[in-house]
């Protein structure tokens, strides 16, 4: 996989390595990234410690139900109506992990899992291995959810039903990590964390 974001937690965890953390990384398969159009880029993995475990599950979402409405043209009142499948390209996949995820954390006694977003969908495993397994859970935010421009929703309501969950999720984390002050700055107007929760990571490496 690659795009700006891959580059951001790559480096997080080959810095990881470096202060003796040993991260595990989980991840779609690559029929997945395929099936998600999501770019790929393998040279990226040149360099990357060979230490670093990479657990990869299945895509989830019914991409072939999906290509199938956009060929009949009504996907987008199945977006609509069926919002929580298909509002976002990984929006079933924290479901379909869940177990491997916590196979992963009680093998290796892991204490905090850290999940990068977006896609959004990371969220919910991070906050469903929290709440079943008792363990940390430290998010990193990309860009803001529904204060970002370039995020569309099918309607007001919509939209509102999301800025709703988004600040009940994030309520949640034991530590939330954003790439700008002027994120952070959104988010405690917000009032979502305090500031003793919420850390400043800028992306350049």
């Amino acid at each position: 996989m690659a795009g700006p974001g891959v580059h951001r937690s790559l480096q997080f965890s080959k810095h990881l390595v470096d202060c003796n953390y040993q991260p595990i990384v989980l991840t779609i398969d690559m029929p997945g990234i395929r099936a998600a159009h999501y770019p790929t880029d393998s040279t990226l993995l040149e360099g990357f410690p060979e230490s670093v475990q990479i657990v990869r599950t299945p895509y989830a979402q019914p991409s072939k139900w999906i290509k199938l409405l956009n060929r009949l043209r009504v996907y987008r009142i199945f977006w609509a109506i069926l919002y929580p499948i298909f509002w976002e390209k990984m929006a079933l996949w924290p479901f379909k992990t869940l177990k491997t995820a916590k196979q992963i954390v009680s093998e290796h006694k892991i204490p905090l899992v850290y999940t990068t977003s977006g896609p959004f969908s990371a969220l919910i495993l991070g906050y469903l291995l929290k709440r079943s397994m008792g363990i940390k859970w430290v998010a990193d935010l990309r860009d803001p959810y529904t204060d970002a421009y370039s995020w569309r929703f099918p309607t007001y309501w919509h939209w509102l039903i999301s800025r709703r969950f988004e600040t009940w999720i994030l309520s949640k984390t034991d530590h939330l990590i954003v790439n700008t002050e002027a994120v952070k700055a959104l988010y405690l107007q917000r009032g979502i964390l305090d500031a003793q929760r919420i850390s400043v990571i800028g992306n350049g490496y």
